[in-house]
């Protein structure tokens, strides 16, 4: 029961912020539209950035299970030590390219409102539940790859995800206005942004 009210209010936010953006919704609102309490509403999340933050990790959990699941493929077999290590912070990398991210971002960046690029709040919102999702990926590998370097896996998760959070913004600026259907033209800019990524993080891991 707790988990189908938690899941109607995020559904509530999420309409009214791709409705009227980030700033034109309320808690009572919010309340109304899901069929509960404002108390109720409170009961799960401290205030509208943190259910903010909570519809984007939602947004994004439905697109990085793919990743979650290309992960647990590629480390199924790893060898030992270092060497693991390595294969595991690759296999990240890899898998990262079959994740429909673009849509993800497209979404976040209407749910949000579309805000600029230096709107600091919608950063700070869209920053933490990519955080979030690298937790969950953390907590993966170290299962996966119990022989992988505590510093390289969190260097490598930080460069991972605050070289997405960078080119997301970069491709936005190249895409406003996007709608969640991405159009060919942008996913392809998406795919040589993520690239360059993903080659830094090898010159890294190699380094």
């Amino acid at each position: 029961m707790r988990e189908e009210r938690r899941r109607a209010i995020l559904e509530a936010a999420r309409e009214l912020a791709t409705e009227h953006g980030a700033d034109g919704f309320t808690v009572e609102q919010v309340a109304s539209r899901a069929g509960v309490s404002r108390r109720t509403v409170f009961n799960h999340v401290a205030g509208l950035d943190q259910l903010l933050v909570a519809v984007c990790e939602q947004i994004l959990a439905e697109a990085t299970a793919d990743l979650l699941e290309g992960v647990d493929r590629r480390t199924t077999d790893l060898p030992p030590g270092a060497a693991g290590g390595r294969a595991a912070l690759d296999a990240v990398a890899e898998a990262t390219r079959g994740v429909d991210l673009p849509t993800a971002i497209a979404t976040i960046h209407r749910v949000l409102g579309s805000p600029e690029v230096e709107d600091e709040r919608a950063q700070g919102i869209s920053r933490t539940a990519f955080e979030h999702v690298g937790g969950r990926l953390r907590q993966q590998l170290v299962r996966r790859a119990p022989g992988l370097d505590p510093v390289d896996l969190e260097i490598g998760l930080a460069l991972l995800f605050s070289g997405i959070v960078t080119i997301a913004g970069l491709w936005l600026e190249q895409h406003p206005d996007l709608a969640p259907d991405v159009p060919p033209d942008a996913r392809a800019d998406w795919d040589a942004l993520l690239d360059r990524v993903l080659r830094r993080l090898r010159i890294a891991h190699d380094a």
